[in-house]
């Protein structure tokens, strides 16, 4: 796979995939997770206990910020190109944030998934400390929650078994995260700039934000139902956790599309209301809201073909 710009080479010379591939980003995926059951419940509860691993999710995100950047020194190069390939970017733009979402956003399952989000975590940590305001240092730390006081990786072995499996650990991991560019179908896959027509194909089909919305909504009614249970069962336990996941996961789709007519607009504006309502819910789903928000606004910047939110409502 193409990460890294070569020094002769210019996007009007890219060789593209004619074939239309579908694209999904790590958010989108979760609705095929979710199975059939003979309740909603039991259907949640599942989804709960059946969640992907982060270490694939923070691969995909990697992959395609290295698509990201290298597109960016080829616009460089060939200024002239912005407007062909504006779309990519916009497409290469929102499948990152969703990964980096997800990864926050999904619970840790395993050693790798607690290492994959740590080293996100910090990385975000200092990314917005370099960059930021004080405003942005604090909702990534609402958005990242608790993390350890010492770096897992900072933890040296002190016995030769211990060696063989930290490079055994390493290995796996440095593995999972070069994730393959087929994926099955439905599935979340990395993408590059060769696939250009299947990026923006995917970002010219943009989701029904009302639409969405209204699952939203649906998922939330049903978990405050489950939360007046005095003392639910292990099923409604993972119904209310796996609903909340699918909720947000949903809400943070709705937060990344840019709007493109107002009934988007009020969708948006009604998101973020419903979500800075929510008190019953972790703070850090309130905090990657409004991360998510911010890269969607973003994104509407930057052409006339979109509406900014805080411009409108």
């Amino acid at each position: 796979m193409n990460t890294k710009t070569r020094c002769d080479e210019l996007l009007s010379t890219i060789a593209i995939d004619a074939t239309l591939h579908h694209v999904v980003d790590d958010l989108t995926g979760l609705e095929r997770l979710v199975p059939e059951a003979p309740s909603e419940i039991e259907s949640l509860a599942l989804f709960r206990n059946q969640l992907p691993a982060l270490l694939e999710i923070k691969g995909r995100g990697q992959a395609h910020t290295e698509q990201v950047r290298r597109i960016i020194g080829l616009i460089a190069r060939e200024p002239h190109q912005v407007e062909t390939w504006i779309d990519v970017v916009n497409a290469l733009t929102i499948m990152t944030n969703a990964s980096n979402l997800a990864l926050l956003l999904l619970p840790a399952l395993s050693e790798d998934d607690a290492w994959a989000r740590e080293q996100f975590a910090r990385n975000l940590l200092r990314h917005v400390h370099r960059h930021g305001d004080g405003e942005d240092i604090a909702l990534a730390r609402r958005a990242v929650g608790e993390l350890p006081r010492r770096p897992q990786h900072l933890t040296l072995p002190e016995t030769g078994d211990a060696v063989r499996e930290l490079i055994e650990t390493m290995a796996r991991r440095a593995g999972a995260l070069r994730p393959a560019r087929v994926a099955s179908p439905g599935a979340p896959g990395v993408h590059t700039l060769e696939q250009a027509e299947s990026l923006k194909a995917y970002f010219t089909a943009a989701p029904d934000l009302a639409g969405l919305l209204d699952g939203v909504r649906h998922l939330l009614n049903l978990i405050d139902r489950l939360r007046d249970v005095a003392e639910p069962n292990g099923i409604a336990t993972d119904a209310i956790e796996g609903g909340l996941i699918l909720a947000y996961a949903r809400l943070l789709r709705v937060a990344l599309w840019p709007a493109s007519t107002q009934p988007d607009v009020a969708a948006k504006i009604a998101a973020r209301d419903l979500v800075r309502a929510r008190d019953a819910d972790p703070d850090r789903l309130g905090a990657l809201w409004e991360i998510a928000f911010g890269q969607g606004e973003t994104v509407s910047g930057q052409s006339s073909r979109f509406l900014n939110v805080d411009e409108r409502g």
